[in-house]
C-alpha cells in the first residue's frame, strides 16, 4: 500500500506540470474577458490578445494624430510644431557664422540669418505636413494596418505557439515532473 501511495506522487506532479503549461497557454491566448462577482479578472483577456489589440489601436491612433496635425498647421500643441521649433532653433544656432561676417550691418546679418533659417524650416515643414501625408496615402498605410490586423490575429499566434512552443513545453514538463515525482516517491518510501 505504501508503494501505491508513492506512485501517486508521479501522477500528482505530472498533473501539476501539465496544468501549469495549459494555464500558460490560457493566460497568453484567452480571447474573452472573464468576470467573477461582477469584477473582471485581470488575467483576461490573454496577454498576447491584449498586446496585439493595443499595438494596432496605437498604430491607428498615431497615424490619425499625425495626419490631423499635418492638416492643421496653426495648431501649437502638437509634436510636429515642436519638431519644427527644434529644427528652427538648431538652424539658428548653426547659422551663427553669419554674425562673424565683416562690414555688414547687424540688421542685414540678422535678415540673412532669418531668411536662411526660415527657408530651411519651411522646407522641413512642407516635408512633414505635405509630402509625408501624401506618401502615407499613396502607400495606403491605413489599409495596410487593417490588413496586418486581420493577418496577425490571435489565432495566427496561437497556431505557431501550439506548433513550436506548447508541444515541447508539454514534453519538457512531463519529463521534468516525472523525475521530480519519482524522486518524491522514493523519498516518501525512505521516510515512510
Amino acid at each position: 500500500m505504501l508503494f501505491l501511495k508513492s506512485l501517486l506522487f508521479i501522477v500528482w506532479n505530472i498533473a501539476w506540470g501539465l496544468a501549469l503549461v495549459y494555464f500558460l497557454r490560457w493566460f497568453l491566448f484567452n480571447s474573452k474577458a472573464r468576470y467573477f462577482f461582477g469584477k473582471r479578472n485581470i488575467l483576461t483577456p490573454g496577454l498576447i490578445v491584449r498586446k496585439r489589440e493595443w499595438l494596432f489601436v496605437k498604430a491607428r491612433d498615431l497615424l490619425h494624430d499625425y495626419l490631423y496635425q499635418a492638416e492643421n498647421p496653426t495648431m501649437d500643441s502638437g509634436y510636429l510644431r515642436t519638431w519644427e521649433r527644434k529644427i528652427h532653433d538648431w538652424l539658428w544656432d548653426k547659422t551663427s557664422f553669419v554674425d562673424s561676417w565683416p562690414m555688414l550691418p547687424a540688421k542685414l546679418k540678422n535678415t540673412i540669418r532669418t531668411k536662411i533659417v526660415d527657408a530651411f524650416t519651411a522646407m522641413v515643414s512642407n516635408l512633414l505636413r505635405k509630402t509625408v501625408p501624401r506618401m502615407l496615402e499613396q502607400w495606403r498605410v491605413e489599409h495596410r494596418i487593417d490588413d496586418y490586423d486581420f493577418q496577425f490575429s490571435a489565432d495566427f499566434f496561437l497556431k505557431y505557439y501550439n506548433r513550436y512552443v506548447h508541444k515541447y513545453l508539454v514534453y519538457f514538463f512531463i519529463g521534468l515532473n516525472l523525475i521530480i515525482g519519482i524522486s518524491n516517491g522514493i523519498l516518501y518510501l525512505i521516510l515512510g
